[in-house]
Parts: structure tokens; C-alpha cells; sequence
């Protein structure tokens, strides 16, 4: 991996950051991209991609309901106040996932689409081999800081990557707020976790993260005129304005990258 040395790189407090362009996957600017922490819920990105795949090769359907269980329903941290026993689609779960980053439907989805947890887990880590991810692995969907859940910048930037080929999720992560019927009841209005949108212009997605291991990450996207599309990733920042602040001083430096080089 090779940062540019056009124009002036951004100074970032960030632990790690990495920017790459989506048409060839070039980095075009890194701090400690190939270094392992906690990603914290851009995990979910991971969760996401298995998921929007799964539906396109027809082995599950985006309408089908899923029946929520005690342990899906039980896990702490954030989550999108799904029920024990109550039935969501496999679109609001997804919904969930991405914009309120509920920790309840990763494992809701988890246990839908391979049948519990640990096999979904062992997915998603022969996923990231595929992708030659080097320095990633993971031990649940939601990344709750545990031992040996670890990734890169780097290796988000791709997960990223491959998720942004797919317009349905950028139709959800570029909202602000979104709405979904939940267990059958009036329609609940979800909030998205990711403040940069509407702040910095185009940006469109993805991911927000925080755990106390992790502190605030981000990987952020937006179109691009001559890169087709960005991929922003800022990890181990303390305060949320510093997160979007970071991210937002990466997507902003493409404009001064030598499409050349």
C-alpha cells in the first residue's frame, strides 16, 4: 500500500485511517492502515455484505420474516428494541443493522441466514479470507469488543468496497431516518448513527463504531468524480465530532490526489 504525496495529506489524531478509491481499490492515503484494533460495529459491514449476497444468489429473501430469539432479543449495547418471539423482516433487520446499528438484529440475521451464530461467524471470516484481508477476524456480527475481534483500517476500506457494489445498501445507509414495521406494530422511526451525513457533501454511507476499547470509528463513503467512489475509514477517535471531523478531512484530500501517480 502506497499513500499518495500530492497536495497536503490531512493531519489526523486517529489511531488508524485509510482512504481508497473504489475503481481499483488504490489507497489513496493511510496512517496505520494494516494495524489490528476493535472496529467496533463497523463489523456490521461484514454482517451486511453476507446478508445482500445471500439474497442475490437466492438462498434468502430480503421479505421473509424472521422469528426473534431470547438471545438475539437479550444482547446489549445498541439495538433497534427487537422482541423475543416477534417476527421482523429480513429488510427491517437489515435496516436496522446498518442505520440504528442494532446489535439484536446482527444476531437476529445471524441465526437466519446459517443457523446460529457461530456458523454465520465462520462465514463471515472465510469471507475475509477471500477478500485477502490480512490483519481482520471475527468473533461475532455486532463487534462487541471482545478477545481476538480485530481489524484493520485497511481491510475496512475493502469491506467497504464491496459492499458500496450494492445500490440497495446505499439506499439504506443514506438515509437519515428511515421507518419499519416491527413485530407487527405501527411503524417505528429509526435514527441513523452516522452524523456525517448531511454535513459533508454527497456522502452516503456506511458505518459508525464505538465500544470503550474501540472509541468512535467510522467508514464513510461518497461518490466521486474521478475515483468513482471513496472509502474513508477513521478508527480510535475519542469524541464523535473528531470521528466526522477526520473522515470528513479524508474525503475531502481526494480532491487534491494526482489521478496520475
Amino acid at each position: 500500500m502506497n499513500a499518495s504525496k500530492a497536495g497536503a495529506p490531512p493531519v489526523l489524531t486517529a489511531k488508524a485511517a485509510c482512504l481508497i478509491e473504489t475503481e481499483d481499490g488504490r489507497v489513496l492515503w493511510q496512517k496505520n492502515a494494516e494495524q489490528a484494533l476493535a472496529p467496533a460495529s463497523m463489523t456490521k459491514m461484514m454482517t451486511a455484505l453476507l446478508i445482500i449476497e445471500k439474497s442475490m444468489r437466492g438462498e434468502i429473501a430480503l421479505t421473509e420474516r424472521v422469528r426473534i430469539s431470547r438471545r438475539a432479543a437479550a444482547v446489549r449495547g445498541s439495538n433497534m428494541q427487537l422482541r423475543a418471539g416477534g417476527m421482523v423482516t429480513v429488510q427491517a433487520l437489515l435496516t436496522g443493522l446498518l442505520i440504528a446499528s442494532g446489535n439484536d438484529a446482527a444476531i437476529a440475521l445471524a441465526e437466519y441466514a446459517s443457523g446460529s451464530v457461530p456458523a454465520f461467524v465462520n462465514e463471515m471470516n472465510e469471507r475475509a479470507a477471500r477478500l485477502a484481508l490480512a490483519n481482520t477476524r471475527f468473533r461475532n456480527p455486532h463487534g462487541l469488543s471482545v478477545p481476538g475481534h480485530y481489524a484493520s483500517a485497511y481491510d475496512m476500506c475493502v469491506i467497504g468496497r464491496e459492499l458500496t457494489r450494492y445500490q440497495h445498501i446505499l439506499r439504506i445507509t443514506s438515509r437519515r431516518r428511515a421507518s419499519i414495521k416491527r413485530h407487527g406494530k405501527p411503524v417505528v422511526l429509526l435514527r441513523n448513527t452516522n452524523s456525517l451525513l448531511g454535513i459533508h457533501a454527497g456522502v452516503d454511507g456506511l458505518k459508525t463504531g464505538y465500544t470503550p476499547q474501540a472509541k468512535y470509528c467510522l467508514c464513510a463513503t461518497k461518490p466521486h468524480p474521478r475515483f468513482g467512489r471513496l472509502i474513508a475509514v477513521v478508527m480510535g477517535l475519542p469524541t464523535k465530532r473528531k470521528r466526522n471531523r477526520e473522515a470528513s478531512a479524508l474525503l475531502s484530500y481526494a480532491n487534491a490526489v494526482d489521478v496520475n501517480r
